[in-house]
């Protein structure tokens, strides 16, 4: 409780600065929201998983399906987790689930995937390509992301959509094939790739990965 009653004082001169000079009420209320969620914090651009049944799917690129073949599942389970964890009420379908789907079917059809576990939602997170590799020397993950939404509820509905672009880590290096092991870096660039699609759907702090570079050599 001590850093809501610190908040608190730290935002009283800045309500009375704001009574004096300008009398906005909404500049007021802005202020205390932005101190009491602690600083810079940023709404959900989607919010249309909250309270929803959701399962995520995630489809590996032809070109890579064989070189990193557990990446799109390890991907759609973080992603999940990280979805359980910061959405409001939400229920995600569990990776099992999706897996014994998808290999009892020999299928990639995410929406026949809803369908059959009752999703309200499907989070579809498409990789045009992925990489772990910066030459024969150096890791640096790269992957061209896309992901969607639908709405089973309605016909299977497009209601969202984002071009993520190639999201790379490092972002400004790359860390020597030396350092260590394919899958202990395969393990650090899946948590970050997950978690740059997944805070599309959460309230977070947009700065958090401002020096994510410097945990790729740890």
């Amino acid at each position: 409780m001590a850093p809501r009653r610190t908040t608190s004082y730290c935002l009283l001169p800045a309500v009375l600065c704001l009574l004096c000079s300008t009398g906005c009420l909404h500049q007021i209320i802005a202020t205390g929201i932005y101190l009491w969620d602690g600083g810079n914090i940023v709404p959900a651009e989607c919010e249309a998983l909250e309270e929803k049944k959701v399962v995520v799917f995630c489809r590996p690129p032809a070109s890579n399906e064989f070189s990193s073949p557990g990446a799109a599942r390890m991907i759609a389970k973080t992603v999940s987790r990280l979805l359980e964890m910061n959405v409001k009420k939400i229920t995600v379908v569990d990776q099992k689930e999706v897996d014994n789907w998808t290999d009892e079917n020999d299928s990639d059809d995410f929406k026949e995937l809803g369908r059959a576990v009752s999703a309200d939602m499907v989070v579809n997170i498409e990789l045009a390509s992925y990489d772990l590799y910066k030459g024969k020397t150096l890791y640096q993950g790269a992957a061209d992301v896309t992901v969607e939404v639908y709405d089973m509820q309605d016909h299977a509905r497009l209601v969202w959509t984002r071009e993520m672009g190639e999201v790379l880590f490092p972002l400004h290096s790359g860390v020597p094939t030396q350092d260590k092991a394919p899958q202990e870096f395969e393990r650090q660039y899946v948590a970050v790739l997950s978690e740059q699609i997944a805070k599309h759907f959460y309230k977070h702090d947009p700065n958090a990965a401002f020096a994510i570079d410097a945990t790729a050599n740890r």
